[in-house]
């Protein structure tokens, strides 16, 4: 694959968090933020005029917590939430059905401590990364659950299996960042490390933009990095060279002065 080119300034970018901006944990709440990684981002936020966003599976306020002070542009929960420079937060609405599977889960949970279930806004997880040999089960139990469902889809990760609102996921946020400013006109470029990372990766393709894989394995995207530690070493040099270029950098949005409220829907 090629190399991997330092962030320009004409560049639309978005990143994902879990496994490629943050190593990954035992569990999602132990996951650490490297100290110099939220000063990075703010300088890139600010170098490219605001055309940078998170695009992940956690819920928006979970990513405002771990990347504190900084409330970026962000799609959340695979991009069933979504929030334009530091406004409010739009969500699609649940599934009527998804409460109904809850107690089914919470059963499975319980005959296997090693499992945990994960509530979101409008979505549930199952994570196994503690009991790898347990995907079958979480698998075939989630499958059984979803047999008689409206509305709602699996979405196999890493170590763990979400069940999410149907219809919404990463490339369909990343195609609606890009249809207004400041990301609309640029060059998109998504790093990603899981499987529900590829629709990101197929839609920053067809926009002529540029996926990044970090890790190894069959992806669409173009350019693939070890880890995390390399994707956040190239966002360092990337800062450090946007930086060296000058220009007037934007403000970025944080929690005590947030952004204007814009509400944008997915679909």
């Amino acid at each position: 694959m090629p190399q991997l080119p330092l962030i320009e300034s004409n560049t639309a970018l978005f990143l994902d968090f879990d496994g490629t901006l943050a190593d990954l944990a035992p569990r999602p709440e132990l996951v650490q933020v490297e100290p110099e990684l939220v000063g990075t981002l703010h300088t890139l936020f600010e170098r490219l005029d605001g055309a940078l966003a998170v695009i992940s599976g956690r819920p928006i306020s979970e990513l405002d917590h771990f990347l504190q002070p900084l409330r970026l542009p962000a799609a959340g929960v695979h991009g069933a939430e979504f929030r334009t420079d530091g406004g409010m937060v739009s969500k699609t609405s649940a599934a009527p059905g998804l409460e109904l599977l809850i107690p089914h889960l919470e059963a499975l949970v319980r005959a296997h401590p090693a499992l945990r279930l994960e509530r979101k806004s409008v979505a549930v997880a199952i994570h196994y990364r503690q009991a790898p040999e347990l995907a079958g089960v979480v698998d075939a139990a989630v499958t059984e659950v979803l047999r008689h469902a409206v509305g709602l889809e699996a979405l196999p990760g890493k170590m763990v299996v979400e069940i999410k609102p149907a219809g919404v996921d990463k490339g369909d946020a990343i195609a609606a960042f890009m249809k207004s400013a400041p990301f609309a006109e640029r060059m998109p470029l998504f790093a990603g490390d899981d499987l529900t990372d590829e629709p990101g990766f197929a839609a920053v393709r067809k926009l002529g933009g540029l996926g990044v894989l970090v890790g190894q394995r069959e992806t669409v995207a173009s350019v693939t990095v070890p880890g995390p530690a390399a994707l956040r070493s190239w966002l360092h040099r990337s800062a450090r060279a946007l930086e060296g270029a000058g220009g007037h950098p934007r403000a970025v949005p944080n929690e005590a002065e947030p952004g204007p409220a814009r509400r944008t829907t997915t679909s």
